[in-house]
């Protein structure tokens, strides 16, 4: 029961008069999907507002019957859920498996937006591109092909496989080691030198690839959360202060940079300041034109806009406005197609992928003109990363799988790639096995431990928009298309942190599965260091294991050159090589 505006409120949305228990108000809720039930957690009141969750999310409905705002992608931990206080609605970090492609990550405090008379009222946010040139603007581009055996771009191309052509020995030893100022993102490495985000120093530095030496650096302003992309000479990076950057790799000078957003909106994030649109520091080169998106949510901040810019230049090639979607009703659209059944159209921001001749943002495709997909019009399966490719923190509802679209149902019932992070070669795919992603499904890695397994995924989904269906009900068969079919396990001593597939061999590093009685999450943490593993990617036969002096930072390994690179929790980026 609530007491608030003058009347006791119960669960059935009826407003008593506290002195006769006469019926005085009784709401009504539309949108009741796609969760089609309460959350885990109580309903809230305010002065203004009864606060429930028929949404499976926070969705505010007036006392005053005027107005009924759904968020479905705003949920609160279990037990606990969301709280309005001070004039805000603070929501801590959910661990949901439905709507996890747009349900908004860690702690959030939500401010309600002026003036907004209904739920699919547009934001007003008005973009007007600029683009700064810099003393190198101008610069000639570097034809030259890549080499074979570099690491130009996050996760090694624009497929963000993780796997790369060449030899790299199988017994390893330290060539060097260099500490950022803080942490160390993910890493490339091209023409000579490796590139590194010095993440919460808003800055990009170049060290060289032989001996570790530091060449150049870049500071923007705000953080730059993964490392950059190396193009014909030219260095291209986001940054959370919003703008993309252009740098010449020789010397580091700027060639341009771009700001698509408004840069008067700032918000505070993990103790720091950003843009309320932020890019990811990895941008996609596909085709000569660069893809990044600038922004959170497409339920959040007016939406996200998507950019296609030239490299050279920092001129827009292409660009589109995404937000919602929202039907007609004015509220958010139901997917029956995502999530067996209990899912919601929109996204996240996150880096983007090409697959064929499409791009992604997790499930959600995109023509080369940035052109959105219809579901159905996604054929070919492609590496989805529910939870985004930068959260470094894995659980039972979140899984990194290969699919056209992200489907709990599937990776659930042991279907398809299902892995804590995994790289890919073709149809071949390798993951590391941890959580496995089911409601009842505990994970005890001192009983289970932890799988790198590898299997085969089909090369395309013939007929996959058959098997969605209008209901909202789940479907047995559905995704079953995308099923994947095992090669080989073998259990390792090991958490999955990063991964690297070159030629013949798998390498992952994490922290080791050890529970000291006296603090048992020693090892989970990193204070007990971590372990690189190789192992054969024909049989899985452990082929070497090497101790590490700290925890490697979260997919933070390349391979290139015939050397192993890789980007350790402590801000170290260090170098293994042949002996």
């Amino acid at each position: 029961l609530f007491l608030a505006a003058g009347a006791v409120w119960s669960g059935t949305l009826e407003g008593y008069d506290p002195l006769t228990g006469k019926v005085l108000t009784t709401l009504t809720q539309e949108m009741t999907g796609p969760m089609v039930h309460d959350r885990c957690y109580r309903n809230r009141i305010t002065e203004q507002y009864y606060i429930d969750t028929k949404t499976g999310g926070t969705d505010f409905l007036e006392l005053k019957e005027t107005g009924e705002f759904p968020n479905p992608w705003v949920r609160g931990t279990c037990g606990i859920g969301a709280m309005p206080c001070n004039g805000l609605l603070y929501a801590p970090p959910a661990a949901c498996s439905c709507c996890n492609w747009v349900m908004m990550n860690s702690l959030n405090a939500l401010a309600p937006e002026p003036g907004l008379e209904s739920s699919g009222q547009p934001i007003e946010v008005e973009s007007k591109p600029r683009i700064e040139k810099g003393i190198a603007y101008g610069a000639v581009l570097d034809d030259a092909p890549t080499a074979p055996d570099s690491w130009p771009t996050y996760r090694h191309d624009p497929g963000r496989t993780g796997a790369a052509k060449g030899k790299t020995p199988t017994e390893l030893v330290r060539r060097w080691r260099v500490r950022m100022t803080t942490r160390a993102s993910a890493l490339t490495v091209a023409a000579g030198k490796v590139f590194v985000a010095d993440v919460d120093a808003h800055c990009v530095r170049a060290l060289d690839a032989d001996n570790g030496k530091p060449l150049w650096s870049y500071t923007t302003g705000a953080r730059v959360d993964s490392p950059p992309t190396v193009y014909k000479g030219l260095v291209l990076f986001g940054s959370r202060d919003g703008w993309v950057y252009c740098l010449r790799a020789s010397d580091g000078a700027l060639v341009w940079r771009f700001l698509g957003l408004p840069d008067d909106r700032w918000i505070c994030a993990y103790g720091q300041i950003e843009s309320a649109w932020p890019v990811c520091g990895s941008v996609l080169v596909k085709d000569g034109v660069v893809y990044f998106g600038a922004g959170r949510n497409s339920f959040i901040d007016g939406g996200i806009w998507l950019f296609g810019l030239d490299p050279a230049t920092g001129r827009v090639i292409h660009q589109r406005h995404m937000v919602g979607p929202y039907g007609a009703d004015g509220f958010p659209v139901i997917a029956s197609d995502i999530s067996g059944g209990f899912g919601l159209h929109g996204f996240k921001n996150d880096v983007f992928l090409a697959a064929g001749e499409n791009l992604y943002l997790r499930h959600q495709g995109f023509k080369p003109d940035l052109t959105p997909l219809a579901p159905e019009e996604i054929k070919h399966p492609h590496l989805i990363a529910s939870p985004g490719f930068l959260e470094p923190v894995p659980h039972h509802r979140t899984w990194w799988t290969i699919d056209t679209t992200i489907r709990y149902d599937n990776v659930a019932s042991r279907r398809a790639a299902r892995g804590d992070i995994l790289v890919m070669d073709g149809s071949r795919f390798y993951e590391v096995r941890g959580y496995p992603p089911g409601r009842g499904a505990n994970f005890d890695p001192r009983a289970g431990g932890y799988t790198l397994y590898a299997g085969v995924v089909p090369k395309s989904v013939d007929g996959a928009a058959a098997s969605r269906r209008t209901s909202r009900k789940p479907v047995a068969n559905r995704g079953a298309k995308a099923a994947s079919s095992e090669r080989w396990s073998s259990q390792i001593p090991l958490t999955g942190k990063a991964m690297a597939l070159v030629d013949d061999k798998v390498f992952v590093a994490g922290t080791p599965v050890a529970f000291p009685a006296d603090d048992l999450a020693k090892a989970y943490e990193g204070r007990m260091g971590g372990v690189l593993w190789a192992a054969s990617a024909e049989t899985g036969e452990k082929l070497g294991e090497y101790k590490l002096d700290a925890a490697p930072a979260w997919d933070g390994m390349a391979v290139a050159n015939g050397r192993l690179y890789l980007s350790l929790k402590d801000g170290h980026v260090m170098c293994l090589g042949g002996k």
